[in-house]
């Protein structure tokens, strides 16, 4: 009764070790396990869905302009990171994969920084939609952006270039083959014939006199050398006749 304990310390001599023999040995982490995070850049298509799901905020973006178009840089601060993998799930592409490395520690946190940087080629034009559009809304679903904005009723398409990060899933989507990134046309003032009801409101209202109606012959023109596009004209016809828009 004097060393109630001897007898558990003796087995223990003569027992395998409850722990592992870490650092001397590697040890594997078990599968599915959701370590270290790696990011091939060269996969990226810059969708940012990463980022918008990224509950931490542990992901940043940074463009640099070059010479024939952009350095875009990811970057995953680990020290921020809750390791969800729900960026992982969320990029379509497979460039984010989360590792089974658990060998975290570092004395800069620098160091715990992932990052990637991908050439992307300056696209010519902007995203670009054809007749054959069905007003699906299928783009505008999968836009990560929400850049792009379908009206089926009014069979209307519209895209926010500002948000537009031509990462191409819209193209890639459309089951009409109706979107393209292409050179756009000149703009100018577009005249609607059929609402126009030769008022001409808008000849009045120009500062340029660029306009001229006459509503015997029923008939609008525009003078385009001297159009500033100042859009005085579309905000002031009654009917919706007129808009700003691409010159066939």
């Amino acid at each position: 009764m004097m060393f109630p304990f001897l007898k558990i310390a003796v087995s223990n001599l003569f027992s395998k070790p409850s722990t592992e023999n870490f650092p001397a040995e590697n040890v594997e982490a078990k599968p599915n396990y959701r370590g270290r995070i790696s990011y091939d850049a060269e996969k990226c298509i810059n969708c940012g869905s990463c980022i918008k799901v990224c509950s931490p905020s542990a992901i940043t973006r940074i463009y640099e302009d070059v010479e024939g178009g952009q350095n875009i840089t990811y970057e995953f601060d680990l020290t921020s990171c809750t390791f969800c993998a729900t960026c992982q799930d969320f990029c379509d592409q497979g460039a984010i994969q989360l590792t089974t490395d658990y060998h975290m520690v570092a004395e800069d946190p620098k160091d715990l920084v992932v990052r990637g940087t991908r050439f992307k080629k300056k696209i010519p034009g902007k995203l670009q939609v054809s007749d054959a559009c069905i007003h699906c809304g299928i783009c505008a679903k999968n836009c990560p952006q929400e850049a792009i904005t379908v009206d089926r009723k009014a069979k209307t398409w519209e895209v926010d270039h500002s948000k537009c990060v031509q990462c191409g899933k819209c193209i890639e989507k459309c089951p009409k083959n109706a979107l393209e990134f292409g050179e756009s046309g000149p703009e100018g003032v577009l005249w609607d014939e059929e609402k126009c009801i030769y008022c001409s409101i808008c000849a009045k209202k120009c500062p340029n006199e660029c306009i001229s109606v006459d509503r015997k012959e029923k008939s609008w023109e525009i003078n385009r050398d001297n159009c500033v596009q100042c859009g005085i004209c579309v905000e002031k016809c009654p009917k919706d006749a007129l808009q700003i828009g691409t010159l066939e």
